[in-house]
């Protein structure tokens, strides 16, 4: 069986969604003036994650019943995101914690469709596919485009209102076997795929995240969009797509509503800020 070539990709910030449930009746049996003094840590907390020296953070409330809180990190190294784990472990806060789930993956662009670009562009060039003149220009075409991806792969959080988060896989059946395509086939493939999300430029911003060799699934896809709607728009209509109908799996989905670190306080009353 023929092994087909695998698509090279860049990686960016590594990200870790954490999700956690509150102990409310423990929470609520607290005095006051303790509930004061653990919240003003816990925002001062949240507040310097939020903007470190490299990445960010930012913290939703949950939908469902799923979890209560949904963090985000994006950091540059996995000691970075650890470290975030072990400061929150100190704070009084945590006490009355459950972590319930969590995503690790590293911010990721396949150059699928930079590379069929970078080849038609060549193909008007008139050099000769395989030589070194061609070679060498098809190098320093590939590293531009590398270079003007900088900023998709270390981006500052996005500023929806709203997240969807689900991680996914593609198809490894019998029938449907997403990795013994040919590289052209999952070129045209992407390609369908990307049309039918630039609909949606400026109403919703995607962050892909790979996870192969860092948790259980394939990649996590976050959505940040002003309109909870989009997001039920775009992936029902992804559905339709082939790279989806024929070859994807999805996990389960986690939803969430932006609030900032300073109004932690006010979530933990029960009150989400407008």
């Amino acid at each position: 069986m023929k092994t087909q070539e695998a698509p090279e990709t860049l990686e960016g910030w590594y990200v870790q969604h954490d999700v956690y449930t509150i102990n409310w009746s423990q929470w609520r049996a607290l005095e006051p003036a303790q509930r004061a003094l653990i919240s003003a840590e816990a925002t001062a907390w949240g507040t310097a994650q939020a903007a470190p020296e490299q990445g960010s953070s930012a913290f939703f409330s949950m939908l469902g019943q799923k979890g209560d809180l949904l963090v985000v990190h994006f950091r540059p190294t996995l000691e970075a995101l650890n470290g975030v784990e072990l400061s929150l472990r100190q704070t009084g806060l945590f006490a009355y914690m459950q972590p319930v789930y969590s995503y690790l993956s590293v911010i990721e662009l396949g150059l699928y469709e930079v590379i069929g670009a970078v080849q038609r562009k060549l193909a008007t060039s008139g050099l000769e596919a395989g030589s070194t003149a061609y070679e060498e220009a098809y190098q320093q075409e590939l590293e531009h485009q590398k270079g003007a991806m900088q900023a998709r792969l270390y981006p500052v959080m996005p500023a929806g209102r709203y997240l969807c988060f689900y991680p996914m896989d593609k198809k490894r059946g019998e029938t449907q076997n997403w990795y013994m395509l040919s590289m052209e086939e999952r070129r045209q493939l992407m390609r369908g795929h990307g049309m039918i999300g630039r609909k949606y430029a400026g109403k919703v911003t995607q962050i892909i995240s790979g996870s192969v060799g860092l948790d259980d699934w394939e990649w996590g896809v976050s959505l940040f969009a002003d309109d909870p709607l989009v997001f039920k728009k775009l992936i029902y209509e992804m559905r339709f797509d082939a790279a989806s109908a024929l070859y994807a799996l999805f996990g389960a989905f986690y939803v969430g509503i932006r609030f900032q670190p300073s109004d932690l306080g006010s979530w933990l009353s029960g009150t989400l800020p407008a």
